[in-house]
């Protein structure tokens, strides 16, 4: 019995050894790591969540300064902290899409041989990515429905939020796609 359990252990491990990867054991390695670097790489998404994180930030600086310090409330803060808190999560979600970041149930992984594997991993990849392309397509029918009305409090068009929102998850198809036909391929990206 005690055999069973360190030949699992053993599993795991060596399965969070891999780049990229993390188990349910855990491993210190970063997804998304450069191979010969300790930095991880930027991609255009995460660039403009770092914008609209050091806007929202700003936005909720000034919403807390107007209300606390002096004692009169912006009225646009709440509806623009909450429209760019909306955008900053899709943003940051098609970035972590390109360093495979995003959680995901690996008990057949545990099971199975490593070409079936490479196999699953595309497989999931590609109906992840077909199920980000239909959420991106529904998000630009809504924009288009209501773009002709503005928000309550900002002279700023509801659609917009919603054509981020489409774009975003197209980028998230788009990496998603790339990274399930590369493991098809049998060529991961690092």
């Amino acid at each position: 019995m005690m055999g069973d359990k360190g030949d699992h252990r053993d599993e795991v491990a060596a399965m969070s050894a891999q780049p990229g990867r993390e188990s349910a054991a855990g491993s210190l390695e970063q997804p998304g790591v450069c191979e010969n670097s300790s930095t991880p790489k930027w991609v255009f998404e995460d660039h403009v969540a770092l914008g609209v994180l050091i806007l929202l930030g700003g936005v909720v600086f000034a919403q807390f300064l107007s209300r606390y310090v002096f004692n009169h409330s912006i009225g646009w803060t709440e509806e623009g902290a909450r429209m760019l808190l909306v955008m900053l999560v899709f943003i940051g979600a098609a970035g972590a899409a390109s360093r495979r970041g995003h959680i995901y149930v690996e008990i057949l992984e545990l099971i199975l041989p490593d070409k079936a594997k490479r196999w699953l991993r595309g497989f999931n990849n590609l109906l992840s990515a077909a199920f980000f392309g239909y959420v991106a397509w529904l998000a630009w029918q809504v924009g288009q429905k209501v773009w002709h009305s503005s928000m309550s409090t900002l002279p700023i068009s509801k659609g917009w939020l919603y054509t981020v929102v489409a774009v975003a998850c197209a980028a998230m198809a788009f990496r998603l796609a790339r990274q399930g036909v590369a493991f098809w391929r049998g060529k991961e990206e690092k």
